[in-house]
């Protein structure tokens, strides 16, 4: 049984042990530590990278949404051919569940059962078998996979409204796995949970507002995760292996860093004459559309969300405002004269300009290396003007963490940016014309620190141990005894295991 916590911090889950049992059941029944995710730490592509012991460049997953080095909007997919942990057990004629991974649709045929995570198109088959809808749909009082306006400031009632969506969307998550384990007979059965990243986003600054009527949300979902736990959890045996995780941590966010406007005030980003009339103008009907959508009850919105065609439902979630952003950015840049640009994310995805009409210098690759280097000094010298404080950032240089026949398309610099333990959120907008912003979309955002623990037949007891990502999953195959890919970026963690060898 693998359950994950989308975000969960492993610092908070340390701080606030002794008020969740079930966590600390594991951690005394079993290993646990720090679970470094990877690069960039986003759901998707972490979860699928998880669930396959590869990289992202690997599996030819890159993201959410994302642009290909072709300029066309890119959606990461979870398909049968990249050999999750899922598909080598259906391929051995292991029973399989899969519930609720980002990044899952559309579902696809496996020996068992796909309930796709999101996002997922309203009005679409959203699992497989496709009769499972109706059933889970009448067992749960219709089936929810996400909350539709993403944030509290969007909707009508605000906080109290956003915590009651999330609440009932929780709810619904916890009672589906709980019937579809009842239902099925499964040898293994993946799940995740994403309450704690729509509330840390939200409501982690609140943690140091101790006057605030929200002040214990955060550590109140803690707990109702807990209590998740325990009752997925209830009817396992002894022979069970149970692994909780999440794919990434969270960290406050200091301020914005408008990262396509700080490029271009370094001379390396161009726009055309239309580019900053389209971005201003893009802008203009975001405020006009969230004005009429805050005097919409939530419950309204969530009715037009699964009723509506995927066209118009779409423009009430996340993920389809970062697509709008990202063909803004696609359309607005003068591509004959950028030397490089940013996707933004978790950890800024930084491009040299690729379009076959780019700037001639751009054909060395010596010079496309020089670009690179040129933008890790800039970075190196920032130091946020909001705050006076100097930025510290860790960079990922693509040549070095992206490795397999995707690398292509990866991005050329990943960077982090952080002030002492707070981290600065990336903006990929243009637009704007300013560079720095006090106004951040989250008050929490995604760190590589995330955390797991494991409890099941051999493993010992009570150990603390740090390990990757990518090394679940080849460990639990070897421990089924089947058989581990050759060409894994993760490893076999033999040492947690009180006796080697396979199960």
């Amino acid at each position: 049984m693998i359950i994950g916590l989308d975000s969960a911090s492993p610092h908070l889950i340390d701080k606030w042990i002794d008020r969740l049992p079930n966590l600390k059941r594991l951690y005394k029944k079993g290993v646990h530590g720090v679970l470094e995710s990877i690069v960039p730490p986003s759901s998707v592509p972490a979860w699928q990278c998880f669930a396959t012991g590869r990289n992202p460049a690997k599996i030819g997953n890159l993201g959410f949404i994302y642009i290909g080095r072709d300029l066309q909007i890119k959606h990461g997919k979870t398909l049968p051919e990249m050999g999750c942990i899922w598909d080598t057990c259906s391929q051995a004629g292991l029973r399989v569940g899969v519930f609720n991974v980002p990044g899952t649709y559309p579902p696809y045929p496996l020996n068992g059962f796909m309930v796709s995570g999101f996002p997922i198109q309203p009005g679409k088959a959203w699992t497989y078998p496709a009769d499972l809808m109706k059933k889970l749909d009448a067992a749960v009082g219709g089936y929810e996979a996400d909350v539709p306006l993403a944030k509290p400031s969007e909707m009508k009632g605000g906080e109290k409204a956003y915590l009651s969506e999330v609440e009932r969307l929780h709810w619904k998550s916890v009672e589906s796995a709980s019937l579809l384990i009842d239902w099925f007979p499964l040898d293994l059965f993946v799940m995740t949970l994403q309450g704690l990243d729509m509330i840390q986003h939200d409501f982690w600054h609140y943690m140091n507002r101790p006057q605030s009527q929200y002040a214990n949300v955060v550590l109140d979902w803690y707990v109702k995760m807990d209590e998740a736990i325990g009752r997925l959890t209830h009817g396992t045996d002894e022979d069970t292996f149970v692994l909780v995780l999440s794919d990434h941590g969270a960290a406050s966010v200091a301020s914005t860093l408008y990262i396509n406007e700080f490029l271009r005030s370094q001379g390396l980003l161009e726009c055309n004459n239309n580019g900053g009339d389209l971005a201003r103008s893009n802008g203009s009907y975001r405020k006009i559309r969230q004005l009429a959508i805050k005097h919409v009850p939530a419950n309204i919105v969530r009715t037009l969300y699964n009723l509506s065609p995927g066209f118009i439902s779409n423009k009430l979630t996340l993920s389809a405002e970062m697509e709008r952003v990202l063909s803004d950015l696609v359309r607005s840049i003068d591509w004959t004269r950028t030397l490089a640009f940013s996707t933004g994310g978790h950890e800024a995805a930084i491009y040299v300009n690729s379009h076959p009409n780019r700037p001639g210098e751009l054909s060395d690759p010596a010079a496309r290396s020089e670009i690179v280097r040129n933008i890790c000094n800039l970075m190196s010298d920032l130091t946020d003007p909001l705050s006076g404080e100097k930025v510290q950032p860790v960079f990922y240089l693509g040549q070095d963490v992206f490795k397999g026949p995707y690398q292509s398309e990866a991005p050329d610099l990943c960077v982090e940016l952080f002030e002492r333990d707070e981290k600065i959120q990336v903006n990929p907008r243009l637009g704007s014309r300013k560079t720095w912003s006090s106004s951040s979309h989250f008050s929490a955002t995604h760190v590589r620190d995330g955390f797991w623990a494991l409890a099941g037949p051999q493993v010992s007891p009570g150990i603390t141990q740090h390990a990757g990502i990518l090394d679940l999953a080849p460990t639990l195959l070897s421990r089924l005894g089947l058989k581990v890919a050759d060409d894994s970026d993760g490893q076999i963690l033999q040492s947690i295991f009180s006796e080697n060898g396979a199960r």
